[in-house]
């Protein structure tokens, strides 16, 4: 045999070697893998996707289940993003899912044709960051205007919910300082994460301050004045969002459309057509209809001693009935005008053992502080925050 016939022998077989190994390959998965990106914005459904995709259906069911049996299926929004790998002929290799931009879960088939299932985040560095300024109008503007996010100034709102009345209470001049944590993820985006220390300087109010306290019994992980003293009470400040008290609580009021005085045992607060209405505590719905001169009501009972009314509004919030259990923040209702009534607005009222007392004026006991057991791991923690408070705000980060 010469050289030449040999040559050929043997690229024959390489060539033979090289096929097989291929058709192993696409058996498995495919030599050539196909990656594609979208977005859910052009599927109404997971299923209409992986079709749109060419997902074989072996694997189509595959994944349709596993996302059922993750609860994942319900929660696909328009802009959460995908990404699939798969070979020429559909099948499956990987799939990463996108909930947002630093959060996603990653889906692989094994060579057992499994699929494994993991959430992951991007890679991120956290920073330490402190923010300052005074108020001129209000506090969103404050902050806001400076450059603080729009979230990181509701969570501020949110934790001195309980103590602050950020509608009426605050002053021209009044201070306030934050320190919180900052993410930077290597995709680029960047998060602002938990709010570490805040403070309230108010002229009127006086200083009110709160930290997030870390503990080893993961029971007390929450917000509390410096004290160890809970910032949370059993009820809310305000049921809404709202732009000014349009009527106080007082026995003699003159009726804007019965035109005669008699008491009012409420606050109106004056707020925009559809504003969201919140249970000020946790409770039970007794009541959810229509009352006379209130218009749409609903009524909660907190305990046995409290019991809140909200009236003139344009409709219930989804499930809300008499007989359902809500939590103190819950979306229950929205403002409106019913009943008699000349704008919209919010009717609260509260009862205490059966009477109605003026909501403004109440004196609420707060919830749970740190236990005494604790006092002393809270005591550290908190100087340690503090120090970085300090260090920070002399750095100028």
């Amino acid at each position: 045999m010469n050289t030449h016939k040999l040559l050929i022998i043997i690229a024959c077989f390489i060539v033979a070697v090289i096929v097989i190994v291929n058709r192993n390959e696409i058996f498995r998965g495919g030599a050539i893998v196909v990656v594609s990106t979208g977005t859910f914005q052009d599927f109404s459904t997971l299923s209409g996707m992986l079709e749109e995709e060419n997902i074989n259906l072996a694997d189509r069911n595959k994944l349709i289940n596993l996302f059922n049996a993750k609860e994942l299926t319900r929660s696909i929004r328009s802009e959460h993003s995908y990404e699939i790998h798969k070979s020429t002929m559909g099948v499956l290799i990987k799939m990463l899912y996108w909930t947002n931009p630093v959060e996603y879960y990653s889906i692989i088939k094994s060579t057992s044709e499994k699929l494994s299932f993991e959430k992951l985040s991007v890679e991120s560095t956290k920073e330490i960051k402190v923010f300052s300024g005074t108020i001129k109008d209000n506090l969103y503007n404050a902050m806001t205007g400076q450059g603080l996010s729009n979230d990181l100034t509701m969570r501020f709102t949110d934790i001195f919910s309980w103590q602050i009345d950020f509608f009426n209470d605050l002053r021209q001049g009044d201070a306030f300082i934050l320190m919180y944590e900052q993410h930077k993820y290597k995709n680029g985006v960047v998060k602002d994460g938990k709010i570490l220390v805040a403070k309230y300087l108010g002229k009127q109010i006086g200083e009110h301050n709160a930290m997030f306290f870390t503990s080893t019994n993961k029971k007390y992980n929450d917000y509390y004045a410096f004290d160890g003293g809970s910032l949370q009470k059993l009820f809310l400040r305000a049921p809404l969002s709202f732009r000014r008290i349009s009527s106080y609580f007082t026995n003699r009021r003159f009726h804007p459309v019965l035109r005669y005085y008699r008491p009012h045992h409420g606050i109106d607060y004056s707020a925009a057509s559809g504003t969201p209405v919140s249970a000020i505590g946790n409770g039970t719905v007794i009541f959810a209809g229509w009352r006379g001169g209130f218009g749409k009501t609903i009524i909660i009972k907190h305990n046995s001693t409290y019991t809140t009314t909200y009236g003139h509004l344009r409709g219930f919030a989804k499930g809300i009935r008499s007989g359902v259990r809500v939590n103190q923040g819950k979306v229950i209702a929205y403002v409106g005008s019913t009943g008699l009534s000349t704008g919209p607005h919010l009717d609260f009222r509260i009862t205490q053992n059966g009477r109605y007392v003026n909501f403004l004026k109440l004196k609420l006991p707060p919830a749970v502080s740190v236990n005494k057991k604790y006092m002393g791991e809270f005591n550290i923690y908190r100087d340690n925050l503090l120090k970085q408070l300090a260090d920070n705000s002399a750095s100028g980060s």
